[in-house]
């Protein structure tokens, strides 16, 4: 099992240490996003306390998680559609393959009985 990381982070002057499996960088990373995310709601809502801007870039960061996950749902439905319609058309490649070889030992047979097919038929 892999050991988590004790990583330091700061969002707003606060301190945090995190225990985390991702990797120090990601993580700080994260931690910088955020930290740029509050200040710039407390900077446009300087009346607001810091739960205030918390909860507010909670609610954002949940919003678009789950339209990531639909549009994620949504990706997975076309792949799946794309999928499928591959798959039928690998199957009447196969057909027409099949039918390209019944065709050709026709042809191939009507040689060896000496009739010659034409190549097109003309009125």
């Amino acid at each position: 099992m892999i050991q988590p990381n004790k990583i330091r982070i700061e969002i707003y002057g606060v301190k945090f240490v995190i225990n985390s499996t991702e990797s120090p960088d990601y993580v700080k990373s994260i931690a910088r996003e955020l930290d740029e995310a509050i200040r710039s709601y407390m900077t446009g809502h300087p009346r607001s306390s810091l739960s205030d801007a918390y909860l507010i870039n909670l609610l954002d960061y949940a919003d678009r998680l789950k339209k990531c996950e639909q549009n994620a749902d949504h990706l997975r439905a076309q792949l799946s559609e794309y999928l499928e319609e591959s798959a039928r058309a690998h199957l009447e490649v196969d057909e027409y393959k099949r039918e390209i070889d019944k065709l050709k030992r026709e042809i191939n047979l009507l040689r060896q009985s000496g009739v010659q097919p034409s190549e097109s038929k003309s009125e």
